[in-house]
C-alpha cells in the first residue's frame, strides 16, 4: 500500500508537469503567453487598455493619411488655379496696349482658362470632390466642360457688349457681370453651395482626441467667409470677362481700357485669395503631419509594451520547457521504477 500511495502522489505532479509542458509548447510555437485576456493574469486589464490605445492611434493615423492625400491634391489643383489666373491677367494687362491685334487672342486663352478653371474646380480624389463641403457626391460647377457657353457666360457677353467709350459708365457693367456670376439662374456653382452649403463648416479632421483641423476649400467661398468676391466667383467672372471682348470692344476706348485694368484687378484679389487658402492649408497639413509623427512615435512605445505584456522571451520559455520534459521524464522514470520494485515484492 506504501508503493501504491507513493505512485499515487507523484501522478498528479506527472499530470501538472504535463499542462504546463502544453503551455510552454505553445508559447514557444505563438511566442505569445496566451490566446485569451484569461492567460495573462493581473496583466489582462493593461493589455485591454493598451490595445484600445493602439487600434484609436492607428484610427488616427489612417485618417491622416486620407486626409493629407486630399490635402495634397487640393494643393495641387490650387497652385494650377494660382498659375491660369496670373497668366490671364498679365494678357490682359498686354492686350491694353496692343489693341485689335491681341483682343482675340486674348479672348481665346480666356475661353480656354475659363474650361480649365471650371473643371478643376470639380477635381476629385479617392472619389470625392475636393471643393464641395460636405456634399462630395456634388460637382461643384454643374456643366464645367460647357462653362464657356452657360448661362454665366452668356450673361457676362450680354454686359459686355454693352460696353461704353466713357469709363465713367462702367460702373453698371460690373454690376452685371457680378450678377451673372452670383444669381441663382446663372451662378456656375451648384445649388447646394449656394443655399444649404453657405453655412456648411469646412471640411475638418480629428487628429487625436480633442483635436479638430479643418482644412477644407470651397469653391465659392474664401477664408473669411466671404462669397459675393470669393476668389472661385471672381476667378470665373473675370475670365468670363475677358472671354466675351470682341474686337468692337477695342474700339470703345478708354472703356475697354478701363474693364481690362478693372479685370486685372479682380484676377489679382482672386490670385491673392487662392494664395491664402494655399498658405492656410499648408499650415493644416504641417499639424496634421506633425501629429501623424507624434501617433506613430507613440505607437512604437506602446506595442513596445503591449508585447512586455503579452508576449513572451521564447529563448527563456525554451530552457524553462527543456527543464520540464526534463523532469517529466525523470518523474516517469522514478514511477516505472516503483512499479518494478512493487512487482518484484509480490513474486517473492
Amino acid at each position: 500500500m506504501s508503493i501504491l500511495s507513493t505512485i499515487g502522489a507523484i501522478v498528479p505532479d506527472q499530470a501538472r508537469l504535463r499542462e504546463r509542458i502544453a503551455v510552454l509548447t505553445r508559447q514557444v510555437s505563438t511566442g505569445e503567453v496566451g490566446q485569451t485576456h484569461g492567460a495573462l493574469g493581473l496583466d489582462a486589464r493593461q493589455a485591454i487598455d493598451l490595445r484600445g490605445d493602439i487600434a484609436r492611434r492607428e484610427a488616427y493615423l489612417g485618417a491622416a493619411a486620407t486626409a493629407l492625400g486630399r490635402m495634397g491634391a487640393t494643393q495641387s489643383v490650387l497652385g494650377r488655379l494660382e498659375t491660369i489666373v496670373q497668366q490671364t491677367a498679365v494678357e490682359a494687362l498686354r492686350a491694353r496696349t496692343l489693341g485689335t491685334a491681341a483682343v482675340e487672342q486674348l479672348a481665346q486663352s480666356a475661353r480656354i482658362a475659363l474650361e480649365e478653371a471650371a473643371t478643376l474646380l470639380n477635381a476629385r480624389h479617392g472619389g470625392e470632390y475636393l471643393f464641395a463641403g460636405s456634399n462630395l457626391a456634388l460637382a461643384p460647377v454643374p456643366g464645367a466642360e460647357g462653362i464657356a457657353t452657360g448661362p454665366m457666360a452668356a450673361g457676362i457677353a450680354t454686359a459686355v457688349a454693352a460696353l461704353d467709350p466713357d469709363p465713367a459708365n462702367l460702373g453698371p457693367l460690373l454690376a452685371a457681370t457680378a450678377a451673372a456670376a452670383s444669381a441663382p439662374t446663372t451662378t456656375p456653382f451648384n445649388a447646394w453651395l449656394e443655399g444649404p452649403g453657405l453655412t456648411d463648416p469646412r471640411r475638418a479632421l480629428v487628429v487625436a482626441d480633442g483635436e479638430r483641423v479643418a482644412w477644407g476649400v470651397l469653391a465659392n467661398q474664401d477664408q473669411a467667409g466671404d462669397t459675393a468676391a470669393a476668389w472661385g466667383r471672381e476667378m470665373l467672372r473675370g475670365l468670363a470677362t475677358l472671354a466675351a471682348l470682341t474686337p468692337a470692344s477695342v474700339a470703345q476706348g478708354a472703356g475697354y481700357d478701363a474693364l481690362l485694368r478693372e479685370v486685372g484687378t479682380a484676377l489679382g484679389a482672386a490670385r491673392a485669395g487662392i494664395s491664402e487658402e494655399r498658405s492656410v492649408l499648408g499650415v493644416r497639413e504641417q499639424r496634421v503631419m506633425a501629429t501623424r509623427e507624434r501617433h506613430a512615435d507613440l505607437l512604437v512605445a506602446l506595442r513596445a509594451q503591449l508585447g512586455r505584456v503579452e508576449e513572451v522571451d521564447v529563448a527563456e520559455v525554451t530552457s524553462r520547457l527543456r527543464q520540464a520534459e526534463l523532469r517529466l521524464s525523470a518523474s516517469y522514470e522514478t514511477t516505472g521504477m516503483i512499479s518494478r520494485l512493487s512487482l518484484a515484492a509480490l513474486l517473492r
